[in-house]
């Protein structure tokens, strides 16, 4: 015969045990997805640090370019500006050099002239010619003719020397454009040194839950024990 106490105190330690393991299962899945976001989150976290330092490098790796760069066209502006003040150097020289030749030039014929003058009065002096209008006129046009070759020389320096003001003139219009072409070919890549990125946001650790009481699958259990036993009996007695 059935005894509905054995019975009922079976029936509800089934259903202790039950309700503990499955309270169990689902506080382990809990765990375990906890568990998992925190090692995603973590994850996630050193991606980032990675990824910012390795962009922070790559910025200044550029920056250092950009500035090396930037050295170089400087570098290579002032060198082309001595160049520029070299050849203004050389194309002034030549042009000074073609000054003092015409003026050179001009004052050994104006010494000649000068000689020629004074050979021709000699002449006319020892000629032996009578002194009067005609010797004095004689005397005259040897100077006028000397005062003729005097004046053409005189505008012939006078030439030479606003020849070579032109000249200088184009001299220093060149040097100041190549040395303006020179400037526009500097380069500022690097106007400004690049910032670090944002410091990245540490996850907040999720804590795992509670392990639960099973004072709830035992007073199932025992409810579940009562009820048994006492339809046990009533099922006997009818």
């Amino acid at each position: 015969m059935c005894n509905p106490l054995a019975l009922g105190i079976a029936a509800g330690g089934a259903q202790a045990v039950t309700g503990i393991m499955q309270q169990n299962r689902q506080h382990q899945a809990q765990v375990d997805a906890v568990n998992r976001s925190n090692a995603i989150a973590r994850q996630k976290y050193i991606n980032d640090i990675t990824i910012s330092a390795y962009n922070d490098q790559r910025k200044g790796e550029v920056f250092t370019a950009q500035l090396q760069a930037d050295a170089a066209s400087r570098t290579a502006f002032y060198r082309q500006k001595e160049l520029n003040q070299i050849e203004a150097n050389r194309a002034s020289e030549s042009a000074q050099q073609e000054l003092r030749e015409k003026i050179t030039e001009s004052l050994f014929s104006s010494q000649a002239n000068l000689a020629k003058s004074i050979q021709a009065q000699g002449t006319v002096l020892a000629s032996g010619q009578q002194a009067g209008q005609s010797m004095m006129l004689t005397l005259d046009q040897a100077e006028r003719e000397l005062g003729f070759a005097q004046a053409q020389l005189d505008a012939s320096v006078f030439d030479a020397t606003k020849a070579y003001g032109i000249k200088q003139f184009g001299v220093n219009l060149d040097q100041f454009s190549s040395d303006v072409s020179a400037y526009n070919r500097i380069t500022t890549s690097a106007p400004m040194a690049p910032t670090a990125s944002f410091k990245t946001i540490q996850p907040i650790k999720q804590e795992p839950p509670r392990k639960p009481s099973i004072l709830g699958p035992l007073l199932g259990g025992f409810v579940t024990g009562v009820q048994t036993g006492y339809g046990v009996k009533a099922a006997l007695n009818s």
